[in-house]
């Protein structure tokens, strides 16, 4: 008895400390605003204004102004409002004359203030006299100013600036217009977010804005800007609110209201709701008395992504970052270590996946042995060999020496896990323990041969595979060679470029049988190898 209690204690000791979870290491919230954040823009349109042609105060005076944008297709297709991109708008008459009147008054105003006159004085290389400035105020209704070029910078968060272009305009409300617009940006494989529908909004729903409002930025004109630093400039502001009114705009298009924190710069940024989908654009706000803000709704912008010809989709970005999050919020270290490689790949510069791949390695760092262990075979392998251990155990004392001239039966390992296979029927293995080789036939292991054990060999950037090749076009784990129900498989394990059997011009594979004297490639571009049977 004594001995069959300590058996329970320690068998039910491993079963305790296996099927114990860890906490999620990160927060719902937090999770949600990190896997959003890398579609958010910032958007800056610039100004080459020219002032005083043909005077002696001819001068050039560069004007910025910022808003916000969000990416829905990863080949550079994004939605931000009218109003934020409308000094841009060449094409658009209204609109010039509309900025040409709002730098006329803002000069006037800032050089009865002062702040122009040291920047003319500059140009002239002389001190403006009072009448000087009196001529200039006086002259200056008929000195229109001359938009000598406009440029439109999309900011990705990786710091990468990016050159815009209107594909559609709607001007702002106070022009009769719906204030949206969709650009294009010269990319690829670039993070986006899901459009939800705003006709399923209810009063007092929950939404989070995202956005670069002047007041948390180093370009904002509130005292708060001294205190940021040039690499938070990229850095958007999440804030939570509710909607608080269905409303409609006066010339009949509807409207949402919320009491969400928005501020300048917000403008054209996304208003997600509790999916993670975009239901609402920022649009105006009562500066005055925080609380009451507007919203265009998603489905107003719908009508011009419609007119682009380009309906949302998304691409590897958001598979690898919300693969990489999803792991390292498990505590899946190791694995998530390897999907935030892959997520460098797509987007190199990301800072918050530069961080958070650091997190990953040191979660792994801090792991003790069985905890590695079970990251990899899950939790009940290593319960079950422990468990058979123990049984046999008990088994060999309860027979006691009545069983003495019995040899024990040896349990077996569980027989392998079907895999399905596609493609042409693959090779026999050849002879039990033999599960053939490899031999690389290009790449920086080009002439190397490695054999394939019963656990399969592993292929990537990540040290820990059986065969390692730092190659970019690699993933860190980027496919998988294996026995499986009698036969070898190689198993593409979501790579970014793709793997693919005997032609780069075949569609990339999922799993797959080998037979002998098959080629593998890795990607277009990567390593390739051939599969012999022996």
């Amino acid at each position: 008895m004594k001995r069959t209690g300590l058996i329970a204690i320690v068998l039910g000791s491993l079963l305790c400390g296996s099927l114990w979870a860890d906490e999620p290491l990160l927060k719902p919230g937090e999770k949600r605003a990190l896997k959003l954040k890398p579609a958010v823009v910032l958007i800056a349109v610039e100004l080459n204004v020219k002032w005083f042609q043909g005077s002696p105060f001819e001068v050039e005076i560069p004007e910025t102004a910022f808003g916000t944008g969000f990416l829905y297709r990863p080949d550079g297709y994004l939605v931000t409002n009218g109003h934020v991109v409308a000094d841009a708008n060449a094409r658009d008459v209204q609109a010039i004359a509309a900025v040409r009147q709002r730098l006329t008054q803002e000069f006037i105003d800032q050089l009865k203030k002062g702040n122009i006159t040291a920047y003319i004085e500059g140009k002239i290389h002389r001190k403006l006299t009072q009448q000087d400035e009196a001529e200039i105020v006086k002259q200056l209704p008929q000195w229109i100013p001359r938009i000598e070029s406009s440029t439109i910078h999309v900011f990705l968060q990786n710091g990468k600036d990016l050159k815009g272009d209107i594909l559609v305009y709607s001007p702002p409300s106070d022009m009769g217009g719906k204030d949206v617009a969709i650009l294009k940006i010269p990319s690829d494989n670039l993070p986006t977010v899901k459009l939800g529908n705003s006709d399923n909004v209810r009063l007092q729903d929950p939404i989070m804005a995202m956005g670069y409002p002047g007041l948390a930025s180093r370009w904002g004109n509130l005292s708060a800007s001294g205190l940021i630093s040039a690499e938070s400039n990229l850095e958007p502001s999440a804030t939570n609110g509710h909607i608080s009114a269905l409303k409609t705009e006066y010339i009949g298009t509807p409207l949402l209201q919320s009491d969400v924190a928005i501020f300048h710069g917000n403008s054209g940024g996304p208003a997600f709701n509790n999916k993670g989908e975009v239901i609402g654009i920022p649009t105006a706000g009562a500066q005055e008395s925080q609380g009451f803000n507007f919203l265009v709704p998603i489905n107003t912008a719908w009508e011009f992504i419609r007119q682009a010809g380009a309906p949302p989709d998304e691409g590897a970005f958001n598979r690898h970052w919300a693969a990489a999050l999803d792991l390292y919020d498990e505590g899946k270290c190791s694995h998530a270590m390897a999907e935030f490689d892959n997520v460098a790949q797509v987007m190199p510069g990301l800072k918050d996946a530069q961080k958070y791949r650091g997190l990953a390695l040191e979660c792994w760092d801090n792991k003790n042995l069985w905890q590695k262990m079970t990251e990899y075979t899950g939790v009940w392998p290593p319960i079950v060999i422990p468990l058979i251990i123990v049984l046999g155990v008990v088994a060999w004392m309860v027979m006691g020496k009545s069983s003495a001239h019995k040899v024990p039966a040896t349990v077996g390992a569980p027989p392998p896990i079907p895999v399905q296979i596609t493609g042409q029927a693959p090779a026999q293995l050849p002879a039990q323990g033999n599960y053939g080789r490899i031999q690389f036939t290009s790449g920086a292991l080009s002439g190397r041969t490695f054999p394939i054990t019963k656990e399969g060999l592993w292929i990537g950037r990540d040290p820990q595979c059986g065969v390692v090749l730092q190659d970019d076009s690699i993933s860190a784990q980027h496919a998988w060679i294996v026995p499986a129900d009698g036969n070898i498989v190689v198993i593409d394990k979501g790579s970014t470029n793709g793997t693919y059997v005997n032609s780069t011009d075949s569609p990339r594979i999922s799993k797959v049988g080998l037979r002998n004297g098959d080629r593998v490639y890795l990607g277009h571009k990567g390593s390739v190898f051939t599969y012999f049977v022996s």
